[in-house]
């Protein structure tokens, strides 16, 4: 990229909360209101164990077929883990299908999970109940989910999201992989998903991968801190802009 003839500014990750080494929060000012009040998803965390709660949000614009839907329902059923899922209405635009749990899916799991619409995800990332993150690897959860030293089951979908998942399968050894993409054209039967979910919350692997998502965790706070990379690249940059502006000015 530097073949652009441009300095090129690495920054971030960008996210609301971070927390140092001091655990000093860091609050970033976000130019926006929240109109949507976190609902009972923090509560119902708080009722269960650390690190045992299966977070599941594939983001705004993914939308499953309603026969992974119900894959990942029994998937769920089989592995009896706790859960939190946000099952979002589909966008309009898809003109699809609201999401439909198979019968007597809600019974069956009582308090072990919970169903939501919304969350605030950052918050639901932070809570020491939440063992690991089922995503699309959107960017932006993708870096929340670093930040947060929470690992990730990965299943992408299309465009970046593959290549989001790549690197936090292979490169920072943060997740597992429940599917390679939409264009493997499959639905990932209800066998894997209890077997990602579980090896994803207990056992070793779940160990390591916890271990390693706290480093990164580590890394991102150092970053964005006084004398952090993000925050000498944020000065450099505005320092850069301020400076052309002063030379045009002066011209």
């Amino acid at each position: 990229m530097s073949k652009i003839g441009r300095p090129i500014k690495t920054i971030g990750p960008l996210c609301n909360e971070l927390k140092s080494n001091n655990d000093t929060t860091l609050q970033i000012q976000m130019r926006f209101v929240t109109f949507i009040m976190p609902d009972s998803c923090l509560e119902w965390l708080d009722s269960k164990p650390q690190h045992s709660v299966v977070y599941i949000s594939f983001g705004s614009v993914v939308y499953l077929k309603q026969e992974q839907v119900d894959e990942i329902a029994h998937g769920l059923l089989s592995s009896q883990v706790s859960f939190l899922w946000v099952v979002r209405p589909p966008p309009k635009h898809l003109k699809a299908e609201t999401h439909v749990l198979p019968v007597g899916f809600l019974e069956k799991v009582g308090d072990r999970g919970k169903i939501v619409e919304w969350s605030p995800q950052e918050k639901v990332l932070e809570h020491p109940s939440t063992a690991c993150f089922v995503t699309h690897c959107g960017w932006n959860s993708t870096m929340e989910a670093l930040a947060s030293g929470v690992p990730v089951v990965a299943f992408p979908q299309w465009g970046d999201q593959v290549t989001d998942a790549k690197f936090m399968v292979d490169v920072f050894k943060v997740g597992i992989r429940l599917c390679r993409g939409e264009a493997e054209g499959r639905i990932v039967p209800r066998e894997e998903v209890e077997k990602c979910f579980r090896a994803a919350t207990s056992g070793p692997e779940a160990a390591e991968m916890k271990q390693n998502a706290l480093k990164w965790k580590k890394a991102a706070a150092e970053a964005v801190v006084e004398g952090g990379s993000s925050y000498k690249n944020m000065c450099d940059f505005v320092d850069e802009v301020a400076g052309l502006v002063a030379t045009k000015s002066c011209n």
